[in-house]
């Protein structure tokens, strides 16, 4: 039987995802993750679900990227949060003088600081400023958490990242992170988010995507599949949804030229919000 593999470490298959397209997800880094394992699990993913799932993730990183860089630019951010960081290289892609928190699971961050800093000796990465925190998103609020990110952050305005956590997690998870989002975040600071909505799970891809993680994922107790809807976040009590893209969407701004089979994509929505209350 072939061995599967454990929610974090899809992180290093979305990393290959985003090493196949590097001129749409402009991540010149990522093929520096993308291993014989990751590949071949990447290929096997994408012929079980959908062939679609490396442009979509490119995509994805794309808007991102874009949409992180142009506030920068701007001077109306200087600091990333990403909760969930996985394996993303947005650090390296992005300007020097941002600066950079990634958070997710201990073994995920204590790996990819060890990688990361040996591929910076090496000339392989610039050098950046990024601090690395250990958690699990399906425990209870971390105050050391909370005094870890604030020693860093200060009155830095900000952009909180959650990109490919919210389907792993469930309801009562979400509500505290987007808690300890609102605590962390004041006035004019900025949050990007992705999910599914719940209409994609009567779709035939999606129940390929569910047949294809109940097989070859490992599973804990705290699982959970999760889907939401837009007046999830059209609801958040102190922040404005200002922009909202989907898959689709995207490919027709920076990939027209591609065609994507509507009933065959893992259709993902991407939201950007800004904090307006205290």
């Amino acid at each position: 039987m072939e061995k599967k593999i454990k929610i974090h470490e899809t992180a290093m298959v979305t990393a290959t995802f985003r090493s196949m397209y590097p001129d749409l997800s402009k991540d010149k880094y990522a093929y520096l993750w993308a291993s014989a394992g990751s590949k071949n699990h990447a290929e096997k993913y994408s012929n079980a679900v959908s062939n679609y799932e490396a442009h979509a993730h490119c995509l994805r990183n794309r808007f991102f990227y874009e949409t992180i860089s142009r506030l920068l630019i701007e001077s109306k951010i200087e600091l990333l949060i990403n909760f969930g960081s996985g394996f993303s290289m947005y650090p390296y892609l992005l300007p020097e003088s941002l600066i950079h928190i990634e958070i997710d699971l201990p073994e995920v961050v204590a790996y990819k600081e060890e990688v990361t800093q040996n591929w910076t000796e090496h000339g392989l990465l610039p050098l950046r400023n990024i601090t690395f925190l250990a958690s699990n998103f399906n425990e209870e609020k971390d105050p050391v958490l909370l005094d870890q990110i604030q020693e860093v952050k200060g009155k830095k305005p900000s952009f909180i990242l959650l990109e490919g956590v919210l389907f792993f997690i469930g309801e009562e998870d979400t509500a505290r992170l987007f808690q300890i989002f609102d605590e962390i975040q004041g006035p004019g600071e900025y949050l990007g988010s992705v999910s599914f909505r719940p209409s994609l799970e009567e779709k035939p891809v999606f129940q390929k995507l569910m047949t294809f993680v109940e097989g070859n994922l490992r599973k804990n107790q705290q699982f959970n599949y999760q889907t939401l809807e837009d007046n999830f976040y059209e609801g958040l009590k102190n922040y404005n949804l200002i922009k909202h893209r989907d898959t689709l969407a995207l490919n027709q701004e920076y990939s027209p030229e591609n065609y994507l089979n509507e009933l065959e994509v893992l259709n993902e929505h991407m939201y950007i919000l800004r904090k307006i209350n205290s």
